[in-house]
């Protein structure tokens, strides 16, 4: 009988501006806190720079961690 799939903490950034790279730092942190604490980490509505920021640390590579989608933002001006 195979084993159930691993809960899954799920992270909505829909909402999620982040003008500074100071809170871009935060939520890199934030989520390697959050593989720490649970088995599987699901993110939706991930913000560009934040979901470019996770490849380049190379986060994604983690089976773990899992990005649904990605926002791309609106350049200002």
């Amino acid at each position: 009988m195979a084993e159930p799939e691993p809960p899954v903490f799920e992270l909505d950034l829909a909402e999620l501006e982040l003008e500074r790279g100071v809170e871009l730092t935060r939520w890199v942190d934030a989520i390697r806190q959050h593989l720490r604490e649970h088995r599987r980490v699901r993110i939706c509505s991930c913000p560009q720079m934040l979901a470019h920021t996770l490849y380049k640390v190379g986060m994604l590579g983690d089976p773990r961690l899992e990005l649904v989608d990605t926002r791309e933002e609106e350049p200002y001006g």
